[in-house]
């Protein structure tokens, strides 16, 4: 706020109300005084508004930010002057007339955001001779100001080594000065010297969690990847240690800088963390992404794969559902395939007039009405069998066709009989099954059978994934 003007026992509010002059400002002082020290002219906003592409802060220190500004406090003499030690205290924290009204002119303009009127009012008060070290310290201070409106970064790195002369920046006012400069830095894109200004924020004892986002955004959009992650990490696990959720963004920008650097396990921990802490369907895209990129993962796990990417970041290519429906037909289950179809017509991504996707449709139809007809004789007959493999794959159809009571029934029955091969497959199918259910705790019991198992290459990174997905229901 914007501080009354008193000039020869007169009061002026240029800018608005304010009710408060300091009581050692008295009407016979010998100048203009700058009332308590400029309290508090470099503000950075309390938390940096994040870019939502490229990982970017836009507006993060801004003009505005720092225009708490100067609290100027103007008396004009007019009466008997001040005992002497009162007047040499008091001269100390004063600025000449000649000066004091251009300063407040050029305060007022600030306020007003027009940086090139005030510039003329701050060029004037430098032309006057003979400034005094306070003079030229408040000058300087609202030149700082000047740069914010003007954006204007090296204007403001000069003068606040002009303002740091003498005592009267304290050491909140020097740590806010510091921030405001490496951000006008940081939005003139000189990253280089927004790091080395954030740098001696730090030295200077500032710990703000901003200031740390925007150190490593500087450092991500200088090519500095490792820096970045380092950064980024540290305020990961600081958060996590207090029991806070890491903001998203640091999260995505970490994972990023991870993924640039090449260091595939770390990048995969990253996104696994983002994963956790916000679970939205873009975020499993990215993180299931890298399973499927993964080398070596076994062709027996895709089906899988699609049914953990169903339940949890969903489909966003027509591929998607014709891959998921041929597998689940090779599978022996044209039930499955059936429902796949069905998402597929129903997303929208697939053309109606797509004649392979047609002709996938027409033979999962066929094959599904086929195995309608034998199904209840085939259950009867599997599970007379000593191995359950056989039963489960029937059950399973039989849940996929519609009984899923009796079906997952059939599936748990045949898990308990025993079966001689791919028994582990087959519990993973079971947890798809009781995730669509909703049947949880069952789904994570069945998991915890198979964790630490890592053949065929990928089910240890599936079972994580079914565990963490899960576990946010």
């Amino acid at each position: 706020m914007m501080p009354d003007v008193v000039i020869a026992g007169s009061t002026c509010n240029p800018c608005g109300a304010l009710h408060w002059i300091p009581d050692h400002v008295r009407d016979d002082s010998p100048g203009f005084v700058i009332a308590d020290l400029l309290r508090n002219p470099f503000l950075l906003r309390s938390e940096c508004k994040m870019m939502q592409k490229n990982a970017r802060l836009r507006g993060t220190l801004t003009g505005a930010a720092l225009m708490t500004l100067l609290l100027v406090q103007a008396a004009v003499a007019q009466t008997a002057p001040p005992p002497l030690a009162a007047a040499s205290a008091e001269a100390a924290l004063t600025v000449r007339p000649e000066i004091g009204v251009l300063l407040q002119d050029a305060q007022r303009l600030l306020g007003e955001r027009k940086g090139s009127d005030a510039a003329d009012k701050l060029a004037a008060a430098d032309a006057v001779d003979n400034k005094t070290p306070y003079e030229r310290h408040i000058l300087a201070r609202l030149k700082i100001a000047l740069a914010g409106v003007t954006s204007n970064a090296e204007l403001a790195a000069q003068q606040f080594e002009l303002a740091s002369q003498g005592p009267w920046l304290s050491p909140a006012d020097k740590l806010a000065a510091l921030q405001s400069v490496a951000g006008l830095y940081y939005n003139a894109k000189n990253y280089a010297k927004a790091i080395e200004w954030n740098l001696r924020y730090q030295q200077a004892g500032g710990s703000a969690p901003a200031m740390n986002t925007l150190l490593a955004q500087s450092h991500y959009l200088a090519g500095d990847y490792a820096s970045a992650a380092r950064v980024l990490q540290a305020e990961v696990d600081q958060a996590s240690a207090a029991g806070r959720a890491p903001a998203e963004m640091q999260l995505r920008l970490l994972a990023d800088s991870r993924g640039r650097l090449k260091d595939e396990a770390t990048y995969r921990r990253s996104l696994e963390t983002l994963v956790q802490h916000y679970p939205t369907p873009a975020n499993w895209h990215a993180l299931l992404a890298r399973l499927w990129l993964r080398p070596q993962l076994a062709t027996r796990l895709h089906l899988h794969l699609f049914r953990l990417q169903l339940g949890s970041a969903g489909f966003s290519e027509a591929s998607d559902y014709s891959e998921m429906a041929q597998l689940a037909l090779q599978e022996g289950s044209a039930f499955e395939a059936s429902k796949v179809l069905a998402l597929g017509n129903a997303s929208g991504l697939l053309a109606a007039t797509d004649r392979s996707w047609q002709l996938l449709g027409e033979k999962i139809l066929k094959l599904a009405a086929e195995d309608r007809k034998t199904l209840e004789a085939d259950l009867v007959r599997a599970a007379k069998l000593p191995d359950g493999l056989a039963q489960f794959n029937y059950g399973f159809n039989l849940y996929q066709s519609g009984q899923a009571e009796r079906g997952v029934a059939q599936m748990e029955q045949a898990l308990a009989k025993g079966l001689a091969r791919n028994a582990d497959l087959a519990r993973l199918r079971l947890v798809a099954v009781y995730a669509q259910l909703k049947e949880r705790s069952k789904a994570l019991q069945l998991l915890a059978a198979l964790d630490g198992k890592t053949d065929p290459v990928g089910l240890d990174d599936i079972v994580r994934y079914w565990q963490l997905l899960l576990r946010q229901v």
